[in-house]
């Protein structure tokens, strides 16, 4: 039987890049946000736990696929447990089967999708006492940080910083991606948005708890598709994290279709 050695988080770097099929360089900028790693001793699996906008700490990594996946994840995630934290992870059968995560008691919680199919049109008129604007007019970083902090409580969500958050991150297109403000100027949503010919990639939009019983996601959405479509935009890919079953069936009543699924559990 496997063993979970502890391991210090920078030296769990090489073993989880392995894993997730990237470089170990790719993977330091998450450092700080590792608190606890383990190694299974016979290198079929790796582990960390990084801290996230909500009190879980997120499950990366897990085992190798083959005839003893469902064990070594097992042990991993048993390991992990002994931190008394609750925590999340997606059902990947590449990493973490769900199998594994259910015998130990996790529930699904959430779910990741990857909804595409035609750039809809919307009628959603924007509520009244907010204003939607490009977010290349936002460059105020305090609103764009109240805006993105619209997903802190949504499961599935990472920790953002300021070199997240500055016009252009990560190739984002903010003449075409969108924010939401209130009366008072305090960001209350944001459609991030990446454009690539005719295809528009967004994540899902978020909106301040307070709004999310208004048409105000769906504004969003439609701000930002009117913009991609005035740039030759035909094709949506949008990327949904945490969303409600309710904002999932919206979604799917636009014409989109759930080219992946992959469920979230939590601990407990």
């Amino acid at each position: 039987m496997t063993a979970a050695a502890p391991t210090p988080p920078d030296l769990i770097l090489p073993a989880l890049a392995d894993l997730l099929g990237c470089g170990a360089g790719d993977l330091r900028p998450l450092l700080p946000q590792l608190i606890a790693a383990w190694t299974a001793e016979d290198g079929s699996g790796a582990i960390a736990l990084r801290r996230t906008p909500r009190a879980d700490l997120e499950v990366l990594g897990g085992a190798r696929p083959g005839p003893r996946q469902t064990q070594v994840a097992l042990t991993l995630l048993r390991a992990a447990m002994t931190s008394g934290a609750t925590l999340s992870a997606y059902a990947d059968d590449a990493l973490l089967p769900g199998e594994a995560l259910r015998r130990l008691g996790w529930r699904q919680a959430g779910q990741f999708t990857d909804w595409r199919g035609p750039l809809p049109t919307l009628d959603a008129p924007v509520p009244e006492g907010v204003r939607i604007l490009p977010l290349a007019a936002a460059e105020d970083l305090t609103v764009r940080r109240e805006a993105q902090a619209t997903y802190a409580d949504r499961l599935g969500h990472t920790l953002v910083g300021d070199t997240d958050l500055i016009p252009g991150a990560h190739g984002s297109d903010d003449t075409v991606g969108h924010v939401a403000v209130d009366a008072s100027g305090q960001g209350v949503g944001i459609c991030r948005a990446w454009l690539d010919g005719d295809t528009l990639t967004i994540g899902s939009p978020g909106v301040h708890p307070a709004w999310r019983h208004t048409t105000l996601r769906h504004a969003l959405l439609r701000a930002t598709g009117d913009a991609a479509r005035q740039r030759g935009a035909r094709h949506l890919i949008m990327q949904a994290w945490g969303d409600t079953p309710a904002e999932t069936q919206a979604d799917a009543e636009l014409g989109l279709t759930a080219a992946t699924v992959t469920p979230i559990h939590l601990s407990r």
